[in-house]
């Protein structure tokens, strides 16, 4: 199922969901408030890691044109962090519905590595793709501008008692919730460090 591309789903309408039915079990568990905070900040320490101590001659290699430099990873990996909170949030606009069957843990698990599966590539949509944009963002740009809204989205997740499990829209494996967008946000981050990597592993990567 993950052989669509990952980020699809940005270009369709996030509220073309089922009719609405009555909610059931839509709040968080204790486990699946756990299992997403630790996906946050696993992927946050990796990603802060990947570009601390970076040089400018680092930042800016691209190991081919078509081939996206670690600025540019970094500045998807930012972009995205705000677009995929917000989607999630307009999930929860649309009409609640019966929990779905696929609101689950093992779903929610398939999911995070599905995203993470780098040989199973992707096309940006226009509002996250670094491709073409003034390339002005630095490391500490993107280290604080990325911490920053992190945070706020992890202290979300910590307090809501919102009905995530409730609300769903189309996604690129098959028809989502709003925590299991929330799950893509974080695991998408992981997936764009595994990026970074690639780039930093180039037979041309400056060595300073």
């Amino acid at each position: 199922m993950y052989k669509r591309a990952v980020l699809s789903v940005l270009a369709a309408s996030v509220l073309s969901v089922v009719p609405a039915m009555a909610a059931d079990g839509g709040t968080l568990s204790d486990a699946e408030r756990t299992f997403l905070i630790e996906q946050m900040e696993m992927s946050k320490k990796a990603f802060l890691a990947s570009i601390a101590g970076i040089s400018e001659a680092q930042w800016t290699f691209k190991p081919a044109p078509n081939v996206w430099s670690v600025q540019e990873c970094a500045e998807h990996i930012v972009l995205s962090e705000t677009f995929l909170y917000d989607t999630a949030q307009q999930i929860l606009k649309s009409p609640a519905v019966a929990r779905p069957e696929k609101s689950n843990a093992e779903f929610d698990h398939q999911l995070a590595i599905g995203v993470q599966d780098r040989s199973h590539k992707a096309t940006a949509p226009a509002p996250i793709d670094p491709v073409g944009k003034a390339a002005t963002l630095t490391p500490a740009d993107a280290r604080k501008q990325f911490t920053g809204k992190r945070d706020q989205n992890e202290e979300y997740v910590k307090t809501t008692s919102d009905d995530l499990r409730t609300h769903v829209a189309p996604g690129p494996a098959g028809p989502m919730d709003a925590y299991q967008f929330l799950v893509l946000m974080a695991t998408h981050t992981a997936r764009h460090t595994e990026q970074i990597k690639e780039v930093q592993a180039n037979a041309n990567y400056p060595a300073k």
